[in-house]
């Protein structure tokens, strides 16, 4: 998707497995808002459902690693690819293998919420680039993929399962 207008020159958002219909139904190519400028007097809560979308890219991302072989090396070139087009910075490699050990608040800030101490780094810099337009992967860990409840956590990885199917 071609993002027109947006902060810092963004030039495309992937749309997550499954999500292709719903972000259809929105965009129709006509030159209308998604949302009305009334909605957004009403303070959309737009963070929240970049959580939601974050969440769903970040459990699709690691399925497919899981279960397509030569899927984490072609996921590593796509950010490799897209990092040289649009970011300044060199690519560090490391940012990109292991996982990712939440500490301090956010690690108290996990526990309490039931959610994950750990992100496989791969999967967090592509949800952070392609979904989120953030080359800071922490920004990725800490303010979308921390900020909701246990409860909404287990919705998003029931429906990841339903989309699977």
């Amino acid at each position: 998707m071609n993002v027109r207008k947006g902060k810092g020159g963004k030039q495309q958002q992937r749309i997550p497995l499954g999500q292709e219909n719903f972000i259809r139904s929105y965009f129709d190519g006509s030159d209308f808002f998604v949302f009305s400028k009334e909605e957004i007097r009403n303070k959309i809560d737009i963070h929240h459902l970049r959580h939601l979308s974050a969440w769903n890219a970040y459990q699709g991302y690691l399925t497919r690693m899981e279960s397509e072989p030569g899927y984490r090396d072609q996921l590593y070139k796509e950010i490799q690819r897209r990092w040289s087009k649009y970011n300044k910075r060199a690519f560090d490699p490391l940012e990109a293998q292991g996982y990712y050990h939440v500490r301090g608040k956010n690690r108290e800030l996990a526990i309490k919420n039931g959610l994950p101490t750990k992100y496989d780094r791969l999967a967090r810099l592509a949800t952070s680039i392609f979904h989120l337009s953030h080359w800071r992967n922490n920004v990725a860990a800490n303010n979308y993929l921390l900020a909701i409840s246990h409860e909404e956590y287990l919705d998003i990885v029931s429906l990841s399962q339903k989309n699977q199917t």
